[in-house]
C-alpha cells in the first residue's frame, strides 16, 4: 500500500465526468454478492459504497498461486463498482526508443 499511492476523489454536483481506462471499462454489480477487485484496475463506484482494504495474501495463496494482489478493495451494498481490465504500466527509461534524457528529455523529444 506504500507504493501504490491508494487514494480517491469524491466528485459531486452537476455536469458530466469522463473516465480514462486501459481498455473498455468492466461495470460490475455489488448489490447481490460481496465484490473484489484489485486496488490498482478500480476506476469508480456509486457514492453509497465504502471501500474496505483487505489483504488476500495468506500461506494457501501463495502455495497456489492465488491472485497476485496483496490487498483489494471490498465492496458490497447497492451500487456498482468499474473496473478496467487491465492495468496501467508506466513507460521505463530506455523503452521509449529516444535518447538519455530521462523524463525531462522526454517532454522536449
Amino acid at each position: 500500500m506504500m507504493a501504490g499511492g491508494l487514494f480517491n476523489t469524491t466528485v459531486s454536483g452537476t455536469g458530466t465526468v469522463a473516465l480514462c481506462t486501459v481498455g473498455h471499462p468492466v461495470v460490475l454489480d455489488c448489490s447481490q454478492q460481496p465484490t473484489y477487485v484489485d486496488v490498482q484496475a478500480c476506476v469508480a463506484w456509486s457514492a453509497n459504497l465504502v471501500p474496505n482494504v483487505v489483504s488476500s495474501m495468506n500461506v494457501k495463496s501463495m502455495l497456489r498461486g492465488g491472485s497476485g494482489e496483496a490487498f483489494q478493495y471490498a465492496f458490497h451494498g447497492p451500487g456498482f463498482v468499474v473496473v478496467q481490465p487491465s492495468e496501467w504500466a508506466p513507460v521505463t527509461q530506455g523503452s521509449s526508443g529516444g535518447g538519455s534524457g530521462g523524463i525531462i528529455g522526454d517532454l522536449f523529444s
